[in-house]
């Protein structure tokens, strides 16, 4: 349904449930701009609805402060409140209670998840956005699959090797390269499974981010292909406390992605990754000028590991689901969004200290 008739949908919940005074929703829309709705109780116990319209990025989603700044600015009342922001659906809720929320843990859990499954499902939405429920199962499946597989591949790779040791003919030996060297790329494709299954814990220490954002468009720069232009902007130099290694990794994935997508479409452009700092987060965002993904198969599985839409002008491949991973591990959303000159900007806000949890 409408995005007024699934916000409607939530509020009931909380309302009827909990007797909550009022609960708010609030969601990104296009352009980084925030839009929510807020329902309230009536005497006559019916819905009173106020629409409201407010500014700032995806920040407000990984940012509690931030929510509450921007709430209040809109003449939201935060007095007994309790904000539960998801950044893996780029929208909050907020529920007023008066005096607290009921402590029954189990209806609590259920109402969250009641209410993280009717928005993910909300319709036109102005960015993809990966689904944590599929991408969890698929890091499971992952997990289980690339145990299950490393070890008869490990038995093909030493008998390979065992054989090659031996007195073989040429052409026997340059069958057991192939099968030895087609191994190996199972084996380093079972790595990325299981990396994507299974990451490591993030290493956190404080840095700065310009000297990463240079440095992963540095690398590209020396890949990319000819009349590919690959560059960094950062506003200030603002501090985060993060795996400084693992944001590398995922900046160069979305940098690659970028650059492909031009070589696939056979045409000169820039691929450019920005980062500034909005309160207590930072937002980062790479922009290319490319072909854009306008295929809805694409759309559909952008974030899925080994899909790969390189047959419309996009290397998707593995780097979108280890990007995801990322992000999730350091407590920050993502999202892919077609720009309307053409090309995609994927945006990334991540807290500049770690999440308390």
């Amino acid at each position: 349904g409408s995005w007024s008739d699934i916000s409607a949908a939530v509020a009931d919940v909380w309302l009827r449930q909990f007797g909550c005074r009022a609960v708010t929703i609030v969601c990104a829309v296009a352009g980084g701009g925030i839009s929510g709705l807020q329902y309230r109780r009536g005497d006559d116990d019916q819905f009173q609805a106020m629409a409201m319209q407010l500014s700032g990025g995806l920040s407000v989603f990984v940012s509690p402060r931030l929510f509450r700044q921007l709430l209040a600015a809109a003449g939201v009342e935060l007095k007994h409140c309790e904000l539960f922001h998801w950044p893996d659906l780029l929208c909050g809720l907020v529920v007023e209670s008066g005096d607290g929320l009921p402590p029954e843990a189990e209806l609590r859990g259920l109402l969250e998840s009641v209410s993280r499954s009717l928005l993910s499902a909300a319709a036109g939405r102005a960015v993809l956005l990966a689904d944590p429920a599929r991408m969890e199962a698929l890091a499971e499946f992952a997990a289980g699959a690339g145990h299950e597989i490393n070890n008869p591949l490990a038995t093909i790779i030493g008998q390979a090797q065992l054989q090659l040791r031996g007195d073989a003919g040429m052409d026997l030996r340059q069958s057991l390269e192939t099968i030895g060297a087609q191994a190996w790329r199972i084996r380093d494709m079972i790595g990325n499974t299981m990396l994507f299954a299974r990451p490591p814990e993030p290493h956190v220490q404080p840095f700065r981010l310009r000297g990463l954002l240079d440095e992963c468009a540095g690398a590209l720069r020396q890949t990319a292909a000819a009349g590919v232009s690959v560059g960094s902007h950062c506003e200030g130099d603002p501090e985060l406390t993060a795996d400084r290694a693992q944001l590398g990794v995922l900046i160069c994935h979305l940098l690659r992605n970028g650059c492909e997508a031009l070589r696939g479409a056979s045409r000169s452009g820039t691929v450019v990754v920005s980062g500034r700092a909005v309160e207590d987060c930072v937002e980062l965002s790479v922009e290319d000028n490319g072909p854009g993904l306008s295929s809805a198969e694409v759309l559909r599985h952008a974030f899925d590991p080994f899909y790969s839409g390189r047959s419309a002008g996009r290397g998707l491949g593995f780097g979108l689901c280890v990007s995801w991973r990322i992000v999730r591990q350091h407590g920050g959303g993502i999202c892919l969004e077609n720009l309307p000159h053409g090309g995609v900007c994927c945006r990334i806000s991540l807290p500049q200290r770690p999440p308390v949890l």
